[in-house]
């Protein structure tokens, strides 16, 4: 078994980061990792408090790329993006982003809402509990399997309709199903909305990502996708790169090796890795 030396899934202080950017890298290096990413939440032209600020961009990208050079020969730092899906106010293949020349860019859905009620607004799948529940009960009535179908629906409609490199952590709305039993990941009908979201990943040829984020803020006993749906893009033959979605330094990496033997449990035998030739397969057995 092999874990990845690297990491594509990074938030630092320009979003809800902890650390800088300096900072990050710095514990990547001393670990040992070969490459990093930087992946800013982004959701231009807006900003909910969690995503990069749209007037930092030019100093994200600036800080990134001296990132770049100061650990050239040495490791590899890559200016990436985690673009939100909020349709229509914003996607990950916003023109807007093609201005800043992202290396490449996850793109996710943290944000639903009932367009039978869109005066309740949207919600995060991945806040804290609490607000969680509350965004069920007023947007959806409550009704738990709408909020879970429309989620997604929505991951669907933007793996379909928008160009990125990276799914991020394709099914989130796992993170707070403990507290709230939100689905039983037996259900056929909530077997069908993976079945259907892991087809629309393999049409589009995108990557998807083991996120181990989840884990690391003890919300998850394991990755995103669960173990079925990693089965389930494996027999349709979805590519993987391996990330922490680390907010801070400590989870840099953090649970590689769970995230490694859930891949070859799959049947997977490699993951993707970004290099200045674009994305290549790297054995992970």
């Amino acid at each position: 078994m092999k874990c990845p030396e690297a990491d594509f899934h990074m938030h630092t202080v320009f979003c809800d980061g902890k650390n800088t950017p300096e900072q990050m890298a710095q514990e990547a290096f001393n670990k040992g990792f070969k490459s990093i990413g930087f992946t800013a939440h982004s959701a231009w032209p807006v900003t909910t408090g969690c995503e990069m600020h749209p007037d930092r961009f030019p100093e994200y990208k600036a800080e990134i790329y001296r990132l770049k050079g100061l650990y050239k020969g040495k490791m590899n730092v890559f200016f990436g993006l985690e673009t939100d899906y909020i349709p229509p106010v914003t996607t990950p293949d916003s023109p807007f982003y093609s201005d800043y020349a992202p290396e490449y860019r996850i793109g996710s859905v943290h944000y639903i809402y009932n367009p039978e009620k869109a005066e309740a607004g949207i919600f995060p799948v991945d806040d804290i509990t609490e607000n969680v529940d509350y965004g069920i009960k007023k947007a959806f009535g409550g009704d738990k399997r709408k909020a879970v179908q429309t989620y997604f629906e929505t991951e669907r409609k933007m793996i379909s309709s928008c160009e990125f490199d990276i799914i991020g952590h394709i099914d989130l709305i796992r993170k707070r199903n403990k507290e709230l039993s939100l689905f039983d990941e037996n259900d056929s009908w909530y077997k069908e909305e993976i079945r259907l979201t892991a087809e629309a990943a393999a049409k589009s040829g995108k990557l998807v990502e083991i996120n181990t984020g989840g884990m690391a803020r003890g919300a998850t006993d394991s990755p995103y996708p669960s173990q079925y749906f990693l089965e389930l893009l494996h027999s349709l033959k979805v590519p993987i790169v391996i990330n922490s979605d680390a907010h801070q330094p400590k989870h840099i990496g953090y649970e590689f090796k769970t995230a490694v033997e859930s891949a070859l449990k799959a049947g997977y035998k490699e993951s993707f890795i970004l290099t200045e030739d674009g994305w290549k397969p790297t054995p992970i057995i």
